[in-house]
């Protein structure tokens, strides 16, 4: 079992370059995603993450670890995992490193996408969300064919909590306080590759897969 750390502030593109990784064959394990799911199924878990969410904040150590624990433990010998949003702490990252070697697993990559703070802001207070059918669209880079409204149900789309501008700034200096000491933490272990984040979706997704050592078909 081997896995990847995809390290970066909200809206970095972490998402985008995961989508490509799982055609290489990489399974996705986002707390985000495992996050809202909880709050989709309407859990203790996800109401308790909800509140968090949206004064953007993070859930606890435990409960993040916990929810990995359980995934890893069910894994493949030869399976390789793409962490996406996690670890957010140095207490996660010091638990990983003891659950990959408890499981005989390796941490092979750490890719660091680094991206300006105003770009954040741009991308992602400007993406609306259907909540029925879960569509992703931006008012300027992916914007509905008719003003707020999903192509797909005809409902009219949502600014979610945590994309509102006060609330991005927030998760911006919550990741800086807590997440960008990880850079350090993996730095000593010689496994950072830094990308630049502010280019195209395809330069990025290019630049990680040669890193890698894959190639887009």
């Amino acid at each position: 079992m081997t896995a990847i750390v995809l390290l970066g502030p909200p809206g970095a593109g972490k998402g985008t370059v995961a989508e490509v990784l799982v055609e290489k064959g990489y399974t996705h394990i986002s707390t985000g995603e495992l996050l809202r799911e909880q709050i989709r199924l309407g859990t203790p878990l996800g109401l308790k993450a909800k509140n968090l969410l949206d004064l953007g904040k993070f859930v606890s150590d435990e409960i993040v670890v916990g929810m990995m624990q359980g995934v890893l433990k069910t894994a493949s010998a030869g399976q390789k995992f793409l962490f996406d949003g996690f670890p957010r702490t140095l207490l996660q990252a010091e638990k990983l490193d003891e659950l990959m070697e408890s499981l005989e697993g390796k941490l092979s990559d750490v890719i660091l996408l680094e991206c300006p703070e105003e770009l954040i802001v741009e991308r992602l207070s400007g993406r609306r969300t259907c909540a029925k059918c879960g569509a992703v669209y931006h008012t300027t880079y992916h914007p509905a064919s008719v003003d707020n409204i999903c192509d797909v149900d005809g409902c009219e789309l949502q600014l979610r909590p945590d994309d509102a501008v006060e609330t991005i700034q927030r998760r911006l200096a919550i990741y800086a306080e807590r997440t960008a000491p990880l850079v350090g933490f993996y730095q000593e272990q010689g496994l950072v590759y830094t990308v630049d984040a502010a280019r195209s979706i395809e330069e990025v997704r290019n630049e990680v897969l040669e890193r890698l050592g894959q190639k887009l078909p």
